[in-house]
């Protein structure tokens, strides 16, 4: 594989702020190598059997993985942020990785794991867990309780934990290909392509360990759910938040647009935005508004002030400048301004101890976005 054609593969497999061409030439991949050379004649990505997309069968309106790992890398005044200097940490081995096991192919790799993965947590209907070893299950059970009570919607949401020990799971992984996979019409062949994802597994510690195939964070009107991945959780702890503040705050950001999915007739009618990325960062604002509302409100998660600093450098954090992007989200500052408006609203009503509607909430944020958008 020549030097140009490994850097755009290594542009298309992540996003990534590394020099992926110094990369490359630091990697040693000498032919001699046993587990190159061995993965090379028994590995064939072009063997695996494709997954169906999920464009057009599952209404994802929100992935944060997406966003987060290709916004946060666009050269801008405003970024990047601590996170780019995460994922590339992470990114790097898995990258070394995967280039020297799959060449050409490592792409489809990447992408094949990705699907599974995302897949996976979106059919699963077991008892979930939260943290690689289940350490946040009672803190995100105790969060869905008070959420559920504090927008008076009980029962509503779902909530699925994703998990990269699910991509070594066998019985998983055939559930996910008898589901979605291309010309699979029997548990027996299900079986036959999981054990080629999990022989794959016994090439590299990065498969399926790396945290990117964990990473997804999204909400969804399919069975109104919400899902949340341990590399996601990990990955922006990593920038000093707290990951008590890192699971409330994303799980409170997601419920925030199962809120917006359920008014979106009646909050943003045809013609109220002007483009896509207006659309999407106003509303992207809000949840942000709606999280902070209830993360600091005293009949909500109940956080301090000095819990409160974290939160805001979560929202800061997870801000991008893709300004003509239909993604985009608001800018790092917008996105702690519309945490501190949440915070500054729950903090007046503390001594009534009322909560509003989220009618009444929706209409604060309507009479303040023109401030939230005057930073930069």
């Amino acid at each position: 594989m020549n030097k140009k054609t490994t850097t755009l593969l290594c542009l298309g497999l992540a996003f990534i702020t590394f020099s992926c061409e110094k990369e490359v030439d630091e990697m040693g991949l000498a032919s001699s190598s046993t587990l190159q050379s061995t993965a090379v004649k028994n590995l064939s990505a072009s063997e695996l059997v494709p997954l169906q997309s999920m464009d057009g069968q599952v209404p994802i309106h929100e992935n944060l993985r997406s966003t987060l790992m290709s916004n946060v890398v666009e050269p801008s005044t405003c970024s990047p942020t601590a996170f780019a200097d995460v994922q590339n940490r992470y990114f790097a081995p898995l990258a070394k990785d995967l280039i020297g096991l799959f060449g050409p192919n490592a792409q489809a790799i990447y992408s094949t794991y990705l699907t599974l993965g995302q897949y996976a947590a979106l059919i699963d209907e077991s008892a979930q867990y939260f943290g690689a070893n289940g350490e946040y299950t009672d803190l995100m059970n105790k969060r869905k309780r008070e959420l559920e009570k504090f927008w008076n919607m009980p029962n509503q949401i779902r909530l699925n934990g994703q998990h990269t020990a699910t991509l070594n799971d066998r019985e998983r992984l055939a559930d996910v290909y008898e589901l979605i996979g291309v010309g699979i019409t029997s548990r027996e062949q299900a079986y036959a392509v999981a054990d080629q994802i999990l022989y794959f597994n016994t090439f590299s510690n990065q498969l399926p360990e790396s945290p990117f195939f964990a990473a997804d964070g999204f909400a969804t009107t399919y069975n109104n759910l919400i899902v949340i991945g341990d590399g996601l959780v990990g990955m922006l702890s990593e920038t000093g938040v707290a990951q008590d503040i890192v699971w409330t705050g994303i799980l409170a950001h997601e419920w925030a647009h199962q809120i917006q999915f359920k008014n979106t007739n009646a909050w943003y009618p045809a013609g109220t935005f002007a483009s896509q990325p207006e659309a999407t960062r106003y509303k992207e604002l809000e949840a942000d508004f709606l999280a902070a509302y209830y993360m600091t409100h005293k009949r909500g998660a109940t956080y301090n002030s000095k819990r409160v600093a974290q939160f805001y450098e979560l929202f800061f954090e997870i801000g991008d400048c893709g300004f003509a992007s239909a993604g985009h989200h608001g800018t790092p500052l917008q996105r702690m301004a519309a945490a501190e408006l949440g915070f500054q609203l729950a903090a007046d009503a503390q001594k009534q101890g009322h909560v509003l509607t989220v009618e009444q909430a929706h209409a604060y944020f309507v009479a303040n976005i023109n401030g939230l958008l005057a930073q930069n």
